[in-house]
């Protein structure tokens, strides 16, 4: 992928004339609020200053300057941006001594994974800019050798394209590093999210084991734990990935039946989260490939790229015969022609993207509890997916049973305090019919994922 690709070259006399423009700038805000002043710029080698990955990284020093700032429990007086052909600048004023704000700055440039390619010029204010020397930090460490990047421009050690494929190096890593950080958390919290909503119709939830004799809810933290970085290599996976979207999905396949063997392990051999290694596998595969093109895809993004991912996914069982099918969910499809959580994920998992996540959101959005939520977000669920899982345990007429009672239920649009009375009362009948809505609280995992990766982006 080429990262410049439709961006503008820049010549010289830009850049210097950008840098006039931003000394002009700095007086300005120095007279203007007589306060110490921050400028922040990017060190971009080789003629294109703006581009997308450029733009995301710069988003990033920003943000880690106002983190350090608000920690340190500093004032910004004011603040702006600039984003031009020629680069980025952002400026801020702050209540706070020269020589301390250069310190936190210079602590940032060394410890952050894109430190190298921030640059923090603080001036006093009366104009004089404080050098690096003056805190004691070391010099700015060159992006290839990591020596000083002084020594290494005035000599000339490095080529061009040395230095300049260092730079992308080190966003990329960032990149990995960010990706795999937000895949971790949101899987985490999705997961225990799911075993905390409490209560759940024949489900491992806070206050008991439901209809499943062989997991607890300390399973379900333990398989979790164990699971994580599977879906962080998918995530990778994504990332790293060139070739059509069916091939993506293919290359998932090993590592997941080695992340089914690790959940067992963790599980005491109960199958805790078989489904959720399969839908969420592809779902962080997905988010992966569109992270690396934008940085934050939106809901229907996802959603389309796991259906364009698993589009071959029924031909699994294309060729079954009775006596070939060995799960539930084979013979299940035999009979009656219901597709699981393959048919949900080759359909863009539509039963959470029209059902599940417009609830919980629209329940949030009242001022609910996440747990409240996820119960009406359950119940959603069990009104309109076809719950493999209920009726293994019992037959399909329960199934259509269920879910009329439920979609004939928010029909009467009923408070919050009416679901939760709904959700317990279908869980007592669950649990003394030994019948479990697995397939929904898998889905509900989904939902989770899903809210926490887009947070509101894209339509539902």
């Amino acid at each position: 992928m080429n990262v410049f690709e439709g961006c503008v070259p820049v010549r010289l006399e830009d850049v210097l004339a950008e840098r006039e423009a931003r000394a002009s700038r700095q007086q300005r805000l120095l007279s203007q609020y007589g306060r110490t002043l921050v400028c922040l710029t990017l060190n971009i080698a080789g003629e294109y200053k703006a581009f997308p990955l450029a733009l995301r990284c710069f988003r990033e020093a920003v943000r880690a300057l106002g983190r350090t700032l608000d920690g340190e429990g500093i004032e910004i007086v004011h603040q702006e941006q600039t984003r031009r052909d020629a680069g980025y600048a952002a400026y801020f004023s702050l209540d706070a001594p020269a020589g301390y704000i250069k310190t936190l700055a210079c602590d940032i440039e060394a410890s952050h994974p894109l430190g190298r390619l921030f640059d923090f010029d603080v001036l006093r204010p009366d104009g004089q800019k404080l050098s690096r020397q003056e805190t004691g930090a070391p010099p700015r460490q060159c992006f290839v050798c990591g020596k000083n990047a002084f020594a290494c421009a005035r000599s000339r050690a490095h080529g061009h394209e040395e230095v300049r494929d260092a730079m992308l190096a080190i966003m990329d890593g960032w990149l990995r590093k960010t990706l795999a950080d937000t895949i971790t958390g949101a899987a985490l919290k999705a997961l225990i999210g799911e075993v905390a909503t409490t209560p759940k119709p024949g489900l491992v939830d806070r206050e008991h084991k439901g209809s499943h004799a062989d997991m607890d809810f300390f399973s379900f933290i333990d398989s979790a734990a164990a699971l994580l970085p599977y879906f962080r290599d998918c995530a990778l996976a994504g990332f790293e990935s060139r070739g059509d979207a069916v091939s993506l999905f293919a290359s998932l396949r090993r590592g997941g039946k080695l992340a089914d063997i690790d959940m067992r392990a963790a599980s005491g051999g109960a199958n805790v989260h078989k489904g959720i290694i399969f839908s969420l596998g592809i779902i962080s595969a997905a988010y992966g490939r569109l992270y690396r093109a934008s940085g934050e895809p939106a809901l229907d993004e996802i959603t389309r790229l796991c259906g364009e991912m698993t589009a071959r996914v029924m031909e699994d069982f294309a060729d079954l015969g009775t006596a070939g099918a060995k799960t539930p969910g084979e013979k299940l499809y035999l009979r009656y022609a219901i597709r699981g959580i393959r048919g949900e994920a080759a359909d863009g998992f539509p039963h959470v993207r029209g059902h599940s996540l417009p609830m919980l959101r629209r329940m949030l959005g009242a001022g609910h509890s996440m747990n409240d939520a996820g119960v009406a977000a359950l119940l959603a669920l069990l009104a309109a997916a076809d719950d493999t899982n209920i009726v293994h345990r019992s037959d399909l007429a329960t199934l259509r049973r269920v879910q009329k009672q439920a979609a004939d239920f928010l029909a009467t649009d009923p408070s919050m305090e009416e679901m939760l009375r709904m959700a317990r009362k279908t869980d007592a009948e669950f649990v003394a019919k030994n019948i479990s809505a697995g397939g929904c609280a898998d889905l509900l995992a989904v939902t989770y994922f899903l809210h926490c990766l887009t947070g509101g982006r894209g339509s539902p």
